[in-house]
C-alpha cells in the first residue's frame, strides 16, 4: 500500500469506506462551487466511483486519499492519465470539508505528490486545469511551480454562469529546480 508523508498530511490508499466518507462529506464552495454538484446521487455512487478508481489505479491513474497525521480524512488527490509512454499526468486534489480548506493541507498533498511522480514514477511532466473563479487551486498551482498555460474562453458553466478553464504545466526540471 503507498503511503506518503508531507509536512501536515499523508497519502495513502482510499478504501470503499473513505469513498463514502468523501462522498457524504463534500461541501460545495460558496458561493461558487468548483466542482460540479450532484444533488441526489445515492451510496451507490460512492462505490461506483471506488470501483472505477480501482480498475484504473496504477494503470492510468494513482489515486490516494489525503489524511492528518492523526489519520482523520480530508480528501483525495490523484494523477490521472497517466501516459507512461510520454511520461505525463494530469493532476487534481480536492479538501471535501469547507473548515478543512485554506489550512495548506492541499498544497502540502500537491507538493507530497509531485515529489513521487517525479522522482518515483519519473514522470516528466504534470498538468492541472481550473475553473478561472477557483483562486486557492490557483495559488496552490503557482507555489508549486507550474505555469500558467493556456486558457479555455468560457468552457465551465457554474453558479449560473460561464467561467474559463485554466491549463497549468509543470516539467520535472522546473520543480527539481524549485525544490533543489
Amino acid at each position: 500500500m503507498i503511503a506518503l508523508r508531507g509536512n501536515k498530511v499523508i497519502l495513502h490508499t482510499l478504501e470503499r469506506a473513505h469513498c463514502r466518507e468523501l462522498w457524504d462529506a463534500y461541501e460545495p464552495t460558496a458561493p461558487t462551487p468548483t466542482e460540479s454538484l450532484n444533488p441526489g446521487l445515492s451510496a451507490e455512487g460512492a462505490d461506483k466511483w471506488f470501483e472505477e478508481m480501482q480498475a484504473a489505479q496504477g494503470k492510468s491513474h494513482v489515486y490516494l486519499g489525503i489524511f492528518t497525521p492523526e489519520g482523520r480524512l480530508l480528501g483525495d488527490i490523484q494523477l490521472a492519465n497517466i501516459d507512461w509512454r510520454h511520461r505525463t499526468a494530469s493532476l487534481g486534489v480536492g479538501i471535501a470539508r469547507a473548515a478543512d480548506r485554506g489550512q495548506g493541507y492541499g498544497l502540502d498533498a500537491t507538493l507530497t505528490l509531485l515529489r513521487y511522480a517525479f522522482q518515483h514514477l519519473d514522470l516528466q511532466r504534470v498538468s492541472a486545469s481550473t475553473a478561472e473563479c477557483n483562486v486557492a487551486m490557483q495559488r496552490i498551482l503557482e507555489t508549486c511551480g507550474f505555469t500558467l498555460e493556456g486558457r479555455e474562453r468560457e468552457a465551465i458553466y457554474a453558479a449560473g454562469r460561464r467561467w474559463d478553464r485554466l491549463t497549468y504545466g509543470l516539467l520535472r526540471a522546473e520543480f527539481d529546480m524549485q525544490r533543489g
